[in-house]
């Protein structure tokens, strides 16, 4: 009989634990970037500007996210460049993860794909895309809503080299 009763306290105990345990919800973020080109992009282009999207889709009760995320990225001509060279537009395409490490901070890595849109753009049209990010997302508004502040490289992998930059988002999240 003692052996009935502990099976139930236990299957109780664990059936009830899980009860106070939300699953965390998805979450969109909607941001600006600013950056400074890096590698061989550095010598022609002074800085990069954009906008991106970011989708997060909880993996599990972890602190693990599938992202996707879209946006444009300009590259602008240094006022002191004295060859022929126009803006740099891309439209990046990502998926990757996000891992929070602490209740607001987390590390990142998106791979996908980038598209030019520039006209006259010599390189390739299509590119690989890579991006390591860290950052934080820090609760506002009664935590119904975040912001998101990352630092991030980008690098767009051309057959002449890569065309990269180090960039900061700042970003309005939440909850869908």
């Amino acid at each position: 009989m003692n052996k009935i009763l502990l099976f139930i306290f236990l299957l109780n105990g664990i059936a009830f634990s899980g009860l106070g345990q939300t699953k965390p919800g998805s979450q969109l973020s909607i941001g600006g970037e600013f950056g400074f080109p890096a590698g061989k992009a550095a010598s022609v282009y002074g800085s990069a500007v954009g906008g991106s999207v970011k989708l997060e889709l909880p993996v599990s009760q972890a602190p693990f996210y599938f992202t996707l995320t879209g946006g444009i990225t300009d590259y602008l001509v240094k006022l002191t460049f004295t060859g022929t060279a126009n803006p740099a537009a891309y439209i990046p395409v990502e998926a990757g993860g996000k891992f929070y490490f602490s209740k607001i901070s987390y590390v990142e890595g998106d791979f996908g794909y980038s598209a030019s849109i520039s006209s006259g753009y010599t390189g390739p049209k299509n590119a690989f895309i890579f991006a390591p990010i860290i950052g934080f997302s820090a609760p506002m508004y009664k935590k119904k809503s975040k912001i998101d502040i990352g630092l991030r490289y980008e690098g767009r992998v051309e057959r002449t080299g890569i065309i990269g930059q180090v960039a900061a988002r700042l970003a309005y999240r939440f909850g869908l």
